[in-house]
């Protein structure tokens, strides 16, 4: 859009020196009229591109977001079916009083913790969460569960007390496969908060240690709508 403008204002300032050295034929000035005219269809016509780009790449966002969403609800499910085995298996040799003394299997409370979330009651379902990270931290949910401690925070507004969750991921379960989406997650925090330029590193480290995953192609996102917005300003 500035390679036009600039090469409108150059043909211009040439067209007012052609006039004052030399007397134009009106042939001439039709010809510059009409390309006067050309430039500015051009103009108009990029000007809508650009619009429509940004229209797409908004688009866009909210289809990655949505995408997000549905691959973290698969791994809950996943998750919590793998819990449900070993609750299962677990109950074969041992019943459930001799094991648990009466205190929720592991599936059952985090299921209890995750229909709560879904329902809305999110600081119920950060107790619950909570509950369940400190009684069975090394279960296949706990690092889903440390995960959701994050969501429930994020779904309230309280984006500074939910980036020291997210961050618990990582640093409690190195090889959890929540870690791209808790550094996303924090990411977003940052940028809740105004404070883009942590923002905007996590980005880039999503995109870095993360390759092709959908975390990485959010982010990529993310910087591309950051990048188009400083070129506006």
């Amino acid at each position: 859009m500035r390679y036009l403008i600039n090469i409108f204002l150059l043909f211009f300032v040439v067209f007012l020196f052609s006039c004052a050295t030399s007397p134009l034929k009106s042939k001439d000035i039709v010809g510059l009229k009409e390309d006067v005219s050309q430039l500015q269809i051009e103009y108009r016509e990029l000007k809508q591109n650009h619009a429509d780009l940004y229209a797409k790449v908004d688009s866009y966002a909210s289809m990655t977001d949505i995408l997000n969403a549905n691959i973290l609800d698969l791994q809950n499910k996943i998750y919590f079916l793998s819990q449900t085995i070993n609750d299962l298996e677990a109950s074969v040799t041992k019943t459930k009083s001799e094991k648990y003394d009466g205190v929720l299997l592991p599936s059952s409370l985090y299921q209890r913790a995750y229909g709560d979330y879904l329902t809305g009651k999110f600081e119920l379902a950060y107790s619950n969460f909570k509950s369940f990270v400190e009684k069975y931290n090394n279960a296949e949910l706990a690092s889903q569960a440390q995960f959701y401690m994050g969501e429930c925070l994020y779904s309230r507004n309280m984006y500074t007390e939910a980036i020291v969750d997210y961050k618990k991921v990582e640093q409690n379960y190195r090889k959890s496969d929540f870690i791209p989406a808790s550094r996303l997650k924090m990411a977003l925090c940052y940028e809740k908060t105004a404070n883009h330029a942590l923002a905007l590193k996590i980005f880039k480290s999503i995109i870095r240690d993360f390759p092709k995953t959908q975390e990485a192609i959010t982010s990529e996102e993310k910087l591309k709508s950051f990048n188009n917005n400083v070129q506006k300003k």
